[in-house]
């Protein structure tokens, strides 16, 4: 498109239709971000915790249990999820009411019954699994004055952890209660809500998780308490779920004789699925390589460094499961110049809200490790947010790709970025460590998600970058200016370090409002500002 409806936005201000669209994307976006901070900002708290009460090493240990865990409720859930998402999202377009009810039925049978088949798979191979990645078991010992406290306390405290084995069979119930929550959650987004999915997924069970997990750990019950505590989370956020869906069921879709496409959700789900699970960031490949070639002090440093990009991230995980529908729905009505227009207006919100925090994390790693008390991990920080630059910056493509009928292609593109990350990995981890593992992350990313920008433009006809994207980009290189400067007269002190962070974040907001406001953000401020002022009335 040589005149893209963005640009013509640009120019012209908002019609009517797009600025539908843009407030469907920001209200759901809006409140999808709010449960990214609540469930990244919780998972920051409970991983600072576990450190305090036990030790790093306990907490990779931990990290390593629940990535695997994480990864085979991924190959549980088949891509029923999408799958779900999708054909209800079509069946509403269509006015259907039986075929909304009809994959509702089939993603949760499907989900249920790949699930149960994981779950007795490892119940039957979890020693060998354990035996490949625990390459560290004498680790998990505390050795901290938290964890004696707590011992002296309690008198039950264990100062040796679970073996891997164990935990694994103590966290199998995990995998069907994960896969059953998100194929609910998944269907609620079909509906254009984000409320239920952000209630279940990103606020209740990261709070439940929390709560239970820490209060475990406090009774010492030890790295097995967090996984008990994760089962419990998932049980009580699966209840939820069911409650919210059955809300959004209207009387006809309740009554409504279902008709059920098990072959075309099917053939979607399964490449759908291993695109998710063959996912870099999805996978937790550095956390399972790292838990197999080194130890899980490693395996933890690596963890506290993966967490502290959730700020950077919680944007593009705020937008994606609103974007994911509306992808779909525009791409059914083929209303390609729409859809190529929000494309590019999202992925300028998403490098507005995450290249600062990138350029924080790269130039000023250490205020972020400081409440860690992990110096060492300061440096595995900085370089997994180059990485997330251009992660952030090619935007939300994957979904472009997958939800106009092209899974497959992401699922090759997942393949191919897995065996890199794998061969690379284990040529680099044993000398290089975390920081090596850092690396091959930063270049496997780059690569994949390049590669997609120029799938999504070939594929179905839109790509990310619109012509105000320099703005955040320009804004951003205004705040790298002034901490990397900033950062050699701080040296060492992180309070002088904190004071930098907040005089990039003034410089980064002058520099945007220099660069002007575009029309899309000016009618969400406009929204805003309307509600506040509408309730502020008497």
């Amino acid at each position: 498109m040589s005149d893209t409806e963005g640009e013509q936005l640009a120019k012209k201000g908002l019609t009517a239709e797009a600025a539908e669209d843009v407030r469907v994307v920001a209200k759901g976006g809006a409140i999808q971000i709010a449960g990214q901070f609540s469930q990244r900002g919780l998972s920051y708290v409970f991983g600072i915790l576990f450190n305090l009460i036990l030790s790093t090493a306990s907490y990779g240990l931990y990290r390593l249990a629940a990535q695997i865990l994480a990864n085979l409720s991924q190959l549980g859930l088949a891509g029923f999820n999408y799958a779900s998402m999708r054909w209800i999202t079509r069946a509403r377009a269509a006015g259907d009411p039986g075929g909304v009810r009809g994959a509702m039925r089939v993603g949760i049978g499907g989900a249920l019954l790949a699930s149960v088949l994981v779950t007795i798979a490892l119940v039957l191979f979890t020693e060998p699994i354990a035996r490949f990645f625990e390459s560290d078991p004498g680790s998990t010992t505390t050795g901290n004055l938290v964890a004696d406290a707590a011992s002296g306390l309690f008198g039950t405290f264990r100062t040796s952890g679970p073996s891997l084995n164990e935990l694994l069979l103590l966290g199998a119930p995990y995998i069907g209660l994960y896969a059953m929550m998100q194929v609910l959650r998944y269907s609620t987004q079909a509906y254009k809500t984000m409320v239920p999915s952000v209630m279940v997924g990103n606020i209740i069970q990261p709070i439940a998780r929390t709560i239970i997990g820490v209060s475990l750990l406090l009774a010492g019950a030890g790295i097995a308490g967090a996984v008990i505590g994760l089962n419990i989370s998932i049980a009580i956020s699966l209840v939820v779920a069911v409650w919210y869906l059955r809300r959004l069921l209207t009387p006809e879709q309740l009554a409504a004789a279902p008709t059920y496409p098990v072959g075309p959700m099917t053939r979607f789900a399964i490449p759908q699925a291993g695109a998710s699970l063959l996912g870099v960031q999805t996978l937790g490949l550095g956390i399972l390589i790292l838990g197999r070639y080194d130890t899980n002090f490693a395996v933890g440093l690596f963890a506290i460094a993966l967490s502290l990009q959730g700020p950077g991230n919680i944007f593009l995980g705020g937008i994606v499961n609103i974007w994911a529908p509306v992808v779909s729905d525009l791409y059914e009505r083929k209303d390609i110049d729409r859809l190529g227009a929000l494309y590019q207006t999202i992925n300028r919100w998403i490098a507005t809200f995450s290249f600062p925090v990138f350029a924080a994390l790269i130039l000023l790693p250490d205020v972020f490790t400081f409440f860690y008390q992990r110096p060492e991990a300061a440096s595995v920080v900085a370089i997994l947010a180059l990485g997330n630059i251009f992660y952030t910056g090619t935007g939300p493509t994957g979904y472009v790709i997958s939800m106009t009928g092209h899974p497959g292609v992401n699922f090759l593109n997942s393949l191919v970025g897995v065996i890199l990350y794998v061969v690379l990995g284990v040529m680099v981890v044993p000398k290089h460590g975390a920081v090596g593992m850092a690396w091959v992350d930063v270049g496997v990313t780059i690569l994949i998600n390049s590669v997609r920008v120029v799938e999504a433009k070939i594929l179905v006809g839109v790509q990310p970058f619109g012509r105000t994207f320099y703005k955040p980009v320009v804004a951003t290189l205004a705040v790298a200016a002034v901490l990397a400067p900033w950062k050699l007269f701080a040296g060492d002190s992180i309070a002088v370090q904190a004071v930098g962070l907040g005089i990039g974040l003034a410089v980064y907001l002058a520099a945007l409002k220099l660069l002007g406001v575009d029309p899309e953000e000016r009618m969400v401020l406009n929204r805003i500002k309307n509600r506040a002022f509408k309730r502020g009335k008497p």
